[in-house]
């Protein structure tokens, strides 16, 4: 399925290709708040739910759905005035291994309203949510071909940017340092091995291990070069999180290799180990 993708953006242009939608299950939780503050969000998880999936986020014919969680922990209520403003911990992640925690988020928001894509007055809602979405979507479309979800990373920038000049900057700066952690030259190398990994994976399940190989060492090329660069990196500590155990095995009896994952990644270091003869 990748390979066809690959072969169709040699084919077609970008905007052909990258035609994609969120399938996204949403839990929203408040149980934290009181009783009487809680009427307010009951509608709050099928709301988010279907502004996620109900829009085409690229808009073309080749459609691919990206399956995602998404979990909404509301922790305060603060009225200020006539709003209502909460603060949340936000965690998002997809099944190809794109995931992002936020623990700072701050929104207004009344049951009466509904959320829409109608882009005008900032919204500390739906423009959050925009945000991780074209994180999420950016983040796969970086699996299908060479740094392919560049143009997404650089709307979800835009929106971060806007968030810094309305009344709720509140996390905006980390948000954005986190997304130039992704997109930095020092951690290219990184998303430029994302086809090559997930080719690799389907060719050592499809048994074909010595193909496997070819993108393996491409690969690990791209791991060491952005471990040695900026081994602080957030993103590569989160494909580490994400695909430690595909590491080991694709890496399998390569102790060098692993020994050097060892150290680029110590906290599954035993996981690694297991592969070492």
């Amino acid at each position: 399925m990748r390979l066809l993708l690959f072969i169709l953006f040699t084919v077609f242009t970008l905007q052909s290709l990258s035609a994609q939608v969120l399938k996204a299950t949403v839990n929203v939780d408040f149980t934290h708040l009181p009783d009487d503050q809680q009427g307010n969000l009951l509608q709050l998880e099928t709301k988010i739910e279907q502004y996620l999936n109900g829009y085409s986020w690229v808009e073309d014919e080749y459609e691919t759905d990206v399956n995602c969680n998404v979990q909404v922990i509301i922790e305060t209520l603060q009225k200020k005035t006539h709003e209502k403003i909460y603060r949340a911990q936000f965690l998002i992640s997809s099944e190809s291994g794109e995931k992002f925690y936020d623990k700072t988020w701050e929104f207004t928001y009344e049951s009466s309203f509904p959320l829409n894509h109608t882009k005008g007055q900032f919204d500390p809602l739906t423009y959050f949510l925009d945000y991780y979405a074209y994180l999420i979507l950016a983040g796969e479309l970086d699996t299908y071909a060479l740094l392919l979800g560049t143009p997404l990373y650089e709307i979800a920038l835009d929106i971060a940017n806007q968030a810094m000049m309305s009344q709720f900057p509140r996390g905006w700066s980390t948000r954005i340092d986190e997304l130039q952690q992704i997109t930095s030259i020092r951690a290219r190398s990184l998303r430029e091995i994302k086809p090559d990994f997930f080719e690799a994976m389907y060719l050592l399940a499809e048994g074909k291990k010595a193909e496997a190989g070819k993108f393996a060492d491409k690969v690990f090329e791209g791991i060491e070069k952005t471990a040695k660069a900026q081994p602080n990196n957030r993103y590569l500590w989160s494909f580490f999180e994400s695909h430690y155990r595909e590491l080991a095995q694709l890496f399998d009896g390569q102790n060098q290799r692993l020994g050097l994952l060892t150290e680029y990644d110590s906290r599954h270091r035993e996981t690694y180990r297991e592969k070492i003869k």
